[in-house]
């Protein structure tokens, strides 16, 4: 019984974040109320509150659940590579960028209400801190692979990885706010293989010429290669 109780809890909780992600794309965030959220999922106006303390305890399980869901899709495409484009970074942030994509058509509209969150960290500590740690791992993982590249050869030498990590990103959001803007304007596929196969900048903010190679990755030791 007990684990039937649990299962039947998690099954519950799933259909409040599912209300919620249908109230929140249909109203924003600060309209949607958790009396919305419990006639959207059809259960009494308290029961929300069994499960979740507040609309912003909602809105960040919600945001949670779509940073599991990427980093899931992420781990699977990089698992699936061949074992030479594993061991080469630019291979992985062609993967990372095809996985993105995938997620973002995948999950429109809990992406769509998540992209609001950026406005609401101006005001929302608790969704500011949240953000702000996604971005820092994010961020992160990122320079990582950027700096396993450039001591590969498959970005120039004096590429500034931790500057190269925030144009990626960067790019990711300004893709997914133009999509949202304008569904089907573009193919995200090519969209996110163009991105990442952009040239990162250099260390001291100078373009970059065309040096680099990928088949310098062969040479040697692989360079370690971190999963976001």
């Amino acid at each position: 019984m007990p684990k039937i109780a649990e299962q039947a809890r998690a099954v519950r909780r799933e259909q409040i974040i599912a209300a919620g992600l249908t109230c929140f794309a249909r109203s924003g965030y600060h309209t949607t109320t958790m009396a919305d959220v419990a006639a959207q999922a059809g259960v009494s106006k308290g029961t929300p509150y069994l499960y979740f303390a507040s609309k912003e305890a909602l809105f960040l399980a919600l945001h949670e659940q779509w940073d599991c869901g990427a980093m899931e899709r992420v781990e699977a495409v990089i698992a699936a590579l061949p074992d030479a484009d594993r061991r080469s970074p630019r291979q992985v942030l062609h993967a990372i960028a095809a996985a993105i994509a995938a997620h973002v058509t995948a999950e429109s509209e809990t992406c769509r209400v998540l992209m609001e969150a950026r406005a609401l960290a101006a005001h929302e500590p608790a969704i500011a801190a949240a953000v702000q740690a996604s971005d820092t791992a994010t961020l992160q993982q990122l320079g990582q692979l950027f700096a396993a590249g450039i001591s590969a050869g498959e970005w120039p030498e004096g590429t500034d990885p931790a500057l190269a990590a925030r144009l990626f990103t960067a790019g990711l959001y300004g893709l997914m706010a133009q999509w949202h803007l304008a569904p089907g304007s573009f193919s995200w596929d090519a969209a996110a293989a163009a991105l990442a196969g952009g040239t990162a900048p250099h260390a001291d903010g100078a373009a970059p010429g065309a040096g680099g190679s990928a088949a310098a990755a062969d040479s040697g030791e692989p360079p370690a290669v971190p999963v976001l």
